[in-house]
């Protein structure tokens, strides 16, 4: 198997994590969605520290890329990882590199004395169920996810201010 080598991304890296975002989205088919800027991604991950990014290198250069940050288990009582995206240039697929990225994630998640490492992934996406199961993953089919947007927040914020 071809290994990559793996590192964490530096401010620098800004257009390399954007260019990637827009390669999955494109791959989605949510590019239109796309709001983040190399700006909005320097302030969230390298001031807050929202979130990270680690790249995986294929004879020196990025052939992906994970985002990803901690959540919190009250049940386990520990945070945990939470992998946001992955993404492999197409090229690349079918290496063992995903296989990799997972490994790659689970040490640093058992090192950081994570208790989950977890993830999201659309129904239709068939061949990544089929990865999950094979690595050992369960899906959680009894939980529902839900969002509210930014303009949902802040409709739901100025119906509480109306209300008091």
């Amino acid at each position: 198997m071809t290994e990559l080598t793996f590192r964490q991304a530096t401010r620098e890296d800004g257009p390399l994590i954007l260019h990637f975002i827009y390669k999955l989205a494109e791959h989605e088919g949510i590019e239109k969605d796309i709001t983040a800027t190399v700006e909005t991604l320097n302030q969230s991950l390298f001031e807050e520290h929202a979130a990270e990014v680690v790249f995986g290198e294929f004879q020196g250069q990025p052939v992906g890329f994970a985002l990803f940050f901690h959540n919190f288990s009250t049940l386990v009582g520990k945070k945990g990882l939470y992998l946001e995206d992955l993404y492999i240039v197409p090229e690349m697929r079918g290496r063992g590199f995903g296989h990799q990225f997972f490994a790659h994630l689970a040490k640093l998640a058992l090192k950081r004395d994570c208790g989950r490492f977890e993830w999201w992934c659309l129904n239709e996406n068939e061949s990544g169920m089929r990865f999950y199961e094979k690595i050992g993953a369960e899906p959680m089919t009894d939980w529902t996810v839900h969002r509210l947007s930014e303009t949902q927040m802040k409709q739901l914020v100025k119906k509480e201010e109306t209300l008091n």
